[in-house]
């Protein structure tokens, strides 16, 4: 079930599979090869095209850091699929319609294959059917002690008997109390520590935001998030930092809040107020002050982590901005987002936006990282811009490069590389 996804012999078998079935779907007769081969082309021809043209310019699902190759994938899928049918159709016995059906299976799966190494977003055969947030038994929740407890840390934690070997992920709801915010459930990871029957411990808080498309689940199939703190707590006594992953979407809105307080919905004030309120009081965890805080996300959600760190320094302090963009975008560009979300008052959205803060206001205690690929030709220029500018207005950043472009490869080793910096900052463990 652990079979690797993306590496191996797996996504090789796949489109070798994959080719194979097209190859065989174009054997035929002078009329097959002069007649249909030619007209599957064409038609394939205009359906990829009108793919790209809906993708890229009508509803933006992807922008110039889209893999292009993806499309003649996408091309010669189409085409496969067009001259299986009628294979299908023409076929005179059971046989002929089985591996015509077959041979459109395997280039669907090599299709997928190759979509899925570019991004990475199912690793293992086992992320296929994992569910997060499914741990057996409802969410441990602790009030908060009085007095309330020092933060905890791996010189001064003692690891007790019963400390389980693993985290545990639950799937909860955190109501937006003061900003309304509709909101899917969030996902929980709580650390051994937490888990152990000792009295619990002031442990720090990790916020991670998702994508978009996406949602709280991607952490944890795509980015193994589970397994990745798992193994940090195994390293330091069962310490790590208690994680939430809230959802982005507004409760599945059509126009996603982008982590503002605007006309649409206070989604930040639902970041950087209600949530650490809730975790405050049903988890008992950073409960000292905000350097027990820190916030990051990748793509959307690591726009959103920078754009929390400059609108709510007080809160998150430090943060992990991994492939984010220079500002929140919809379709349209800024004009639309101004209108749509504003009433078309753009002071109410350069108040919020984060190079217009950073030019405007002093962070030296903020502290993060910015993450980008160096295959991202879209994200990386623009990661580049928010790093000058974070560093200009007196943040301590740093600016790092991994292999790889808008993908998982880059999102989760953006995480997985800064654990360590994030837990430092957090005072778990020593600098």
């Amino acid at each position: 079930m652990n079979a690797a996804l993306t590496s191996g012999i797996i996504p090789v078998a796949a489109l070798c599979l994959g080719a194979l079935s097209v190859a065989w779907l174009c054997w035929g007769r002078h009329r097959h090869l002069t007649r249909v081969i030619p007209l599957a082309a064409l038609s394939a021809a205009g359906a990829t095209a009108l793919l790209f043209f809906l993708a890229e310019y009508v509803f933006s699902w992807w922008d110039a850091s889209f893999p292009r190759h993806l499309y003649i994938y996408a091309f010669l899928a189409i085409f496969a699929e067009f001259l299986a049918v009628q294979r299908f159709l023409t076929a005179r016995g059971t046989a002929g319609r089985l591996l015509s059906v077959l041979a459109a299976a395997l280039v669907l799966a090599a299709l997928f294959s190759g979509v899925n190494t570019a991004y990475g977003q199912y690793p293992t055969f086992a992320s296929l059917f994992e569910q997060p947030g499914t741990a057996s038994g409802n969410l441990p929740t602790r009030a908060p002690p009085s007095p309330v407890p020092v933060p905890v840390t791996e010189q001064t934690w003692q690891p007790p008997e019963d400390m389980p070997a693993t985290g545990s992920v639950y799937s909860v709801s955190i109501p937006g109390s003061g900003s309304g915010y509709q909101s899917n459930p969030a996902l929980v990871y709580l650390p051994p520590a937490y888990l152990a029957s000792s009295p619990a411990q002031n442990l720090p808080v990790l916020v991670l935001l998702h994508g978009q498309p996406g949602s709280p689940s991607d952490w944890f199939t795509a980015g193994q998030l589970a397994g990745v703190m798992d193994d940090f707590a195994a390293a330091h006594g069962g310490l790590a930092p208690v994680v939430v992953v809230p959802d982005l979407s507004g409760g599945g809105a059509a126009n996603w809040p982008l982590c503002l307080d605007s006309n649409l919905s206070k989604s930040a004030t639902y970041l950087a107020v209600d949530l650490p309120a809730w975790v405050r009081a049903n988890l008992a965890s950073g409960l000292t002050d905000a350097r027990q805080w820190a916030v990051g996300g990748y793509s959307y959600g690591g726009t959103c982590s920078m754009q929390l760190a400059v609108n709510f320094p007080q809160v998150y302090p430090t943060f992990l901005d991994i492939a984010g963009e220079n500002e929140p975008t919809v379709p349209g560009g800024r004009d639309a987002l101004v209108n749509l979300y504003f009433g078309g008052d753009s002071a109410a959205f350069t108040a919020q936006n984060a190079l217009d803060r950073l030019g405007a206001q002093q962070f030296p205690d903020s502290a993060g990282i910015i993450v980008v690929g160096k295959g991202d030709a879209v994200y990386a220029p623009q990661g580049q811009q928010v790093y000058d500018a974070a560093k200009a207005a007196g943040m301590d950043v740093q600016f790092q490069e991994l292999d790889g472009g808008h993908s998982w490869a880059v999102w989760k080793a953006g995480l997985v590389n800064n654990l360590d910096w994030l837990s430092g900052r957090l005072g778990i463990i020593g600098q």
